[in-house]
């Protein structure tokens, strides 16, 4: 694990392309699950957090909500070295998210919003692949649809996404949402049955 005194628009102008960006993870950060999966699967080499406040540092006893099955994901995609993991990761405190509008970025993360507060237009700015929102009732939703994403389903199965934080009174509710980049993905998708109906609710729904 890396805090630098670098700034984060120095690093992700270099490194943003290989990099997934968790927007104000917070001064403990945690639950991170689902970001490791996005990170594995798109084979990143960066995971980076970022937030206003003045020191961030991983929660270890939440710092995953299934330790063991994410130790052996580590395990598996360091070969051998899980401990690798805590060299790809940056820590930016006292960094807030407007800084970073323009800087390209291969997937975002953006789950810690406070009321009232709108990234949109710095999400969009960042051209990431793939936006990751969860907690979707705990915090600010940042409405993304009809501007060049669509939410994708599909992705949440195939990569395995988990909500951390289910809400039980909507059948089917995860509590996160998967944006993909209308221009991503979309060759690797797999053509099924009912994939037809999925791409139309991806495109309107959201």
């Amino acid at each position: 694990m890396k805090e630098l005194t670098k700034s984060a628009v120095t690093f992700l102008q270099e490194h943003g392309h290989t990099s997934i960006i968790s927007l104000g993870c917070g001064e403990q950060l945690n639950r991170i699950d689902n970001h490791l999966r996005i990170k594995k699967e798109l084979d990143l080499n960066y995971y980076v957090g970022i937030d206003y406040q003045p020191k961030i540092e991983p929660s270890f006893a939440d710092l995953f909500m299934n330790a063991d099955d994410m130790n052996a994901m580590l395990t598996k995609y360091y070969h051998g070295k899980p401990n690798r993991f805590w060299e790809s990761m940056r820590l930016y405190p006292g960094t807030f998210v407007e800084e970073l509008a323009g800087i390209h970025c291969a997937a975002i993360v953006c789950q810690r919003v406070l009321p009232d507060c709108r990234w949109e237009e710095v999400i969009i700015s960042m051209s990431p692949k793939l936006i990751l929102q969860e907690d979707l009732h705990g915090c600010e939703r940042q409405k993304l649809r009809g501007k060049h994403y669509v939410r994708n389903w599909s992705k949440i199965r195939l990569y395995g996404l988990r909500p951390f934080r289910p809400w039980p009174i909507f059948p089917g509710e995860k509590n996160l949402v998967l944006w993909r980049s209308r221009d991503f993905g979309e060759d690797q998708e797999k053509s099924g049955k009912f994939r037809w109906l999925e791409r139309l609710g991806e495109s309107f729904i959201g």
